[in-house]
C-alpha cells in the first residue's frame, strides 16, 4: 500500500519556480473513491498440485477465460482487471459499478465451480470454492510505464482482507458498498470478531464492518426500469423465468417511450440490442424481437448476430439468416464468425465462407482464430492459416496460442514461439506454459534450456512445468538438469524429495568439475535444505551467496541463510 503524500504547499519550495510547482501539482493524480471486487480460490495451490500436468493446464486456461462473458454481461468489460495467479481483482472508480460488481460477485459465487468443472473437465467438487468481497476506499489512479492504468491505495487491501473471512462461495461487502446497494440486494450483518476467530491465519490491520451479500431482491428485479445487468444476473444464476419476465416488463416500458423520432428509435435499438446480447435464452430473445418491431424499431445486424448466438441449431441459424436478408440487413464479419464457430462440420464451414465471399465481407483475425480452433489437427490449422494469409489476415497472440495447442510435438510448439518473437509479438504466460504441455520425451533438457534462455522473455513458471513433465516421463536426469538452473521451484523441490541420492550426486558432479559454478552451489545448497540437512547446506549456500550478483537469486539465498546470522554477516562482507 502506498502512503499518502504530504499536500503540496501553495508556496513554492526554495529554489523552485512557481511554474514548476504548478506543473507538479497538475500532474499528480487526484484521489478517488474506488471499488474493488477481490476473488480468491480457497486452497487453490493444494488442489493444483493434485492435478496432472494436462488437467492443470486446462484448469489454468479455464481460470483465465471463465469470467470474461460475465464481465460483458455486467457492463464491466472496461473495468481494471488484475489476475493474481489464483484469483482476480476487478477495480473501478465509477460509483455506478457498485451494483454490477455485486452482481458479478453473486454470479461467480454461484457459477464458478460448475463452469470450471465443465471447461477444465474436472468434477465440480474438485474445483476450489471461492471467497469474494467488494469494498470501497480511497485510491490514487496511476499510469504504469507501459501505459497500463492501475489504482494504488486501500480498496484492494480492504477487499483482499475481507475475502479472508468468507465462508465457501460467500460474498462479503463493506458498510460503504452496502449503503449504496442495500435497496437492490438482500444483505445480512457479519460478526467480525467471530469470523476473525474462525480464521486465525487472516491478516487484518483494522476492524471492518461487513455484510454477507445474499441475492438480488425480488422486488428490485421486478421493476420495469431495472438495469439490464439485473436481467443477466437472474438468467445466469438460474432464475430464468424471472429474467424473462423482467425483460418483458422492460421491453413494455420501452415501447411506451417510442415516439417515432430517429434519435429515439436509434436509442431504443441500442437498448434492445444490449438486452438481446445478454444472457437471456433463445425463446426470450425471439420474443424481444417481436417487442422491438411492435415498438416500431427495426432490427440491424447486431440484433441478428445476437439471435445467431442463441439459436439452438444450424437449421435455426439458417432460418434467421434468410430472414435477415429478407429484411435488407447485410451480415458482417461478426455474423460469419458466429455461424462458423457453431457450424456442425467443415462442409458447413465452407458453405458459410462462400456466402461470406458473395456478401463482400472480408475475414479478420478473429475469423482466422475461429477456423484454427475448429481444426481437427495441426495440419488443418496450417491450411487455414495459409488460406487466410491470402486475404491479408494477420495472426495475433491468440492465433499463435491456438497453433501451439494444435502442434503435434514440442519442437513445433517451440518454433511457433520463435515465430511470435519474429513477428514482434511477446508470448503470454499461457503461450509458454502450453509449450511444456507437449510430450517432452523426444527432446533433451539441455536443448530445451538453451532455447528457453535464448528467448527475450523467459519467466520461471514454464520451467516448473517442464521439470514436472520430465519427472512424470521418468526422465529424472533431464528434470535435474533444469532443476540446476531453477532449484527454487516446487517441481524441482519435489524431485529432490523423491530422488535424494540421485539429486545430490548430480549437483555434486557440477561443483566438482567447477568449484565456481554458481548454479551448482545454489542448487546443491537448496537441495540439502529441502532434505533437512541444514548443516551440510550452509557452506554451499554461503558459496552461492558469494558468487551471486545483486538480484533475486541473492535475495533467495539470503532467506535460506536467515537462521545463521553470524555466518551470514561474514559471507555478506
Amino acid at each position: 500500500m502506498q502512503t499518502e503524500k504530504e499536500p503540496i504547499s501553495e508556496k513554492a519550495a526554495p529554489n523552485t519556480s512557481w511554474n514548476e510547482t504548478s506543473a507538479r501539482r497538475q500532474t499528480e493524480p487526484s484521489p478517488r473513491l474506488t471499488l474493488c471486487l477481490a476473488m480468491d480460490l480457497r486452497a487453490s495451490t493444494t488442489t493444483g498440485l493434485k492435478l496432472s500436468t494436462r488437467k492443470r493446464d486446462r484448469f489454468n486456461l479455464a481460470l483465465i477465460n471463465q469470467m470474461h462473458p460475465y464481465l460483458e454481461a455486467m457492463g464491466l468489460e472496461y473495468a481494471l482487471i488484475k489476475f493474481t495467479g489464483d484469483g482476480w481483482l476487478v477495480m473501478s472508480d465509477d460509483p455506478d459499478h457498485a451494483a454490477p460488481l455485486c452482481c458479478l460477485a453473486i454470479i461467480m459465487a454461484n457459477r464458478f465451480q460448475t463452469d470450471m468443472g465443465d471447461q477444465a473437465g474436472l468434477r465440480d467438487e474438485t474445483v476450489p470454492a471461492m471467497r469474494l468481497a467488494v469494498c470501497w476506499a480511497r485510491d490514487l489512479p496511476v499510469e504504469l510505464p507501459y501505459g497500463q492504468r492501475d489504482f494504488v491505495g486501500d480498496s484492494a487491501r480492504h477487499a483482499v482482507r475481507a475475502s479472508q473471512l468468507c465462508q465457501d462461495n460467500e460474498v462479503l461487502i463493506d458498510e460503504t458498498v452496502r449503503r449504496w446497494v442495500h435497496l437492490d440486494f438482500v444483505t445480512e450483518p457479519v460478526d467480525f470478531q467471530e469470523r476473525l476467530t474462525a480464521n486465525p491465519g487472516s491478516k487484518m490491520e483494522e476492524a471492518m464492518v461487513l455484510y454477507a451479500l445474499k441475492e438480488l431482491k425480488t422486488e428490485s428485479a421486478a421493476e420495469a426500469d431495472a438495469p439490464i445487468h439485473f436481467v443477466n444476473t437472474l438468467a445466469i444464476v438460474g432464475r430464468s423465468l424471472e429474467a424473462q419476465q423482467l425483460a418483458s416488463r422492460i421491453a413494455d416500458q420501452w415501447q411506451h417511450e417510442a415516439t417515432g423520432s430517429d434519435a429515439n428509435q436509434n436509442e431504443l435499438l441500442t437498448r434492445f440490442n444490449r438486452l438481446l446480447s445478454g444472457s437471456l435464452g433463445y425463446d426470450a430473445a425471439s420474443q424481444l424481437l417481436k417487442d422491438m418491431r411492435e415498438a416500431g424499431v427495426e432490427p440491424n445486424v447486431e440484433t441478428f448476430n445476437a439471435l445467431f448466438s442463441k439459436a439452438k441449431d444450424h437449421s435455426t441459424q439458417w432460418t434467421w439468416f434468410q430472414r435477415m436478408r429478407q429484411s435488407g440487413v447485410q451480415p458482417n464479419v461478426k455474423t460469419f464468425n458466429i455461424l462458423i464457430d457453431s457450424a456442425p462440420d467443415e462442409s458447413v464451414i465452407n458453405k458459410w465462407l462462400v456466402r461470406m465471399s458473395r456478401a463482400g465481407v472480408q475475414p479478420d483475425s478473429m475469423m482466422l482464430n475461429t477456423l484454427i480452433s475448429r481444426s481437427k489437427d495441426h495440419a488443418g490449422a496450417l491450411r487455414w492459416l495459409e488460406r487466410m494469409k491470402k486475404h491479408n489476415v494477420k495472426p495475433t497472440i491468440a492465433t499463435y496460442e491456438l497453433l501451439i495447442s494444435k502442434a503435434d510435438d514440442i519442437r513445433t510448439a517451440m518454433r511457433w514461439v520463435d515465430q511470435m518473437f519474429e513477428e514482434g509479438i511477446q508470448p503470454s504466460m499461457v503461450s509458454l506454459l502450453a509449450v511444456f504441455a507437449k510430450e517432452v520425451r523426444a527432446i533433451p533438457a539441455e536443448e530445451v534450456l538453451k532455447w528457453y534462455l535464448s528467448l527475450p522473455f523467459h519467466p520461471p513458471e514454464p520451467m516448473h512445468r517442464a521439470i514436472a513433465a520430465y519427472r512424470k516421463a521418468g526422465l529424472i536426469e533431464d528434470a535435474l538438469r533444469l532443476s540446476l538452473d531453477y532449484p527454487y521451484t516446487e517441481a524441482a523441490r519435489r524431485i529432490f524429495r523423491k530422488h535424494p541420492e540421485q539429486t545430490l550426486a548430480y549437483f555434486q558432479s557440477f561443483v566438482e568439475a567447477n568449484p565456481q559454478h554458481p548454479n551448482g552451489a545454489y542448487a546443491l545448497g537448496t537441495a540439502l535444505v529441502e532434505l533437512g540437512r541444514h548443516q551440510e547446506a550452509e557452506p554451499w549456500l554461503i558459496k552461492a551467496l558469494q558468487l551471486a550478483a545483486p538480484g533475486p537469486r541473492r535475495n533467495e539465498v539470503l532467506k535460506l541463510l536467515e537462521a545463521q546470522p553470524s555466518e551470514l554477516e561474514s559471507a555478506a562482507r
